[in-house]
């Protein structure tokens, strides 16, 4: 018999706590550190107002998974990725640079018939533990065949 990697990984994401608090203490920090700064009100609240929407952005993005470029599962059989996004499986492939950790997981991925890069971003509390200490440890040990090329 030869040797197979037909082992699946599934991680299905929900929503993160600890997300949401990093999210919402660094959005924070942007907001003090605009109204420090010595510049005309209009701006300020110009800055202040672009600051809002794009941390609402981000939470319906990332943290409720609500917009049609959230990704809601992943999938990793054979050195293939596959992401959910809208209920709908696509092909996927990781490019750039990937962050693991016991506390983050986080890199890019060229999704197929998509004009964008999707952003795969996981906390401790972002899916199932076991689904997501499986995903984490094969990051770790098949990264080199799982993020040098396109399968």
């Amino acid at each position: 018999m030869g040797d197979t990697k037909a082992s699946l990984c599934e991680v299905n994401l929900r929503s993160s706590r600890y997300h949401l608090v990093v999210m919402l203490l660094s959005h924070c920090a942007g907001f003090v550190a605009l109204w420090l700064c010595s510049v005309w009100l209009i701006f300020k609240f110009t800055l202040a107002t672009a600051l809002a929407m794009h941390l609402y952005r981000y939470y319906l993005q990332f943290i409720t998974q609500k917009l049609s470029n959230s990704i809601s599962a992943i999938r990793l059989l054979e050195d293939q990725w596959r992401v959910n996004l809208s209920g709908v499986w696509y092909r996927a492939w990781p490019e750039g640079e990937i962050v693991v950790t016991s506390m983050l997981i986080c890199f890019k991925l060229r999704v197929e018939g998509k004009r964008y890069p999707s952003y795969l971003i996981l906390f401790p509390d972002s899916a199932d533990p076991f689904e997501l200490h499986g995903f984490r440890l094969r990051l770790i040990l098949e990264s080199h065949s799982l993020f040098d090329g396109k399968s």
